[in-house]
């Protein structure tokens, strides 16, 4: 059962634009007590969290991160002791493992753009709360060198400090990963 995502307006429109993928389904009304505008709530009126400066700043991210930033304007979105953290196998899959600070960060994102083409990225739920953003979603990734296609359910847990990203951790379906990245 996918979740209703309801926030600002500008959030919405921000988060939308990262994939012309992304489905987003908008409502107007109340949830309880509160009105929906800057609210994150399930499809049966559940409260999730509130809207935050947290999320503001993981959608600036991945506004940059759609419309083509380098590596390096990327990892300036990170705080310079960040982790970005994505298990798996390091051995075939290069741009996965442990970094720690900007300079890693940076080469995360070179070897992921010299590894992968991007095609689908759908954003199913997003929640927030104080400095802490999940997002769950779907992506669809190609590999460069075999053309194939790589497609896994992902999970992000994100905090942000001081509007840097201190902690971006994504875990994805990593078997598929590897055996998609192997020749």
């Amino acid at each position: 059962m996918k979740r209703i995502v309801l926030m600002s307006g500008l959030a919405l429109m921000a988060i939308a634009s990262l994939s012309n993928n992304i489905k987003v389904t908008t409502l107007s009304g109340t949830a309880g007590n509160h009105q929906s505008n800057n609210i994150l709530f399930e499809a049966d009126a559940k409260f999730v969290a509130q809207d935050s400066t947290a999320l503001a700043v993981v959608t600036a991210f991945f506004e940059k991160f759609k419309s083509g930033a380098t590596p390096e304007e990327l990892a300036k979105s990170f705080d310079e002791k960040a982790e970005l953290f994505i298990p798996g196998d390091t051995k075939n899959v290069p741009w996965i493992g442990k970094r720690i600070g900007r300079v890693a960060i940076t080469e995360h994102f070179r070897l992921l753009r010299e590894n992968i083409t991007p095609e689908k990225l759908e954003f199913t739920d997003i929640l927030s709360k104080g400095n802490r953003v999940v997002i769950l979603g779907y992506l669809e990734s190609r590999m460069k060198k075999n053309n194939k296609v790589m497609k896994s359910e992902f999970s992000i847990d994100i905090v942000v400090e001081n509007g840097l990203l201190t902690r971006y951790h994504l875990l994805e379906d990593s078997f598929e990963v590897a055996g998609k990245a192997k020749l």
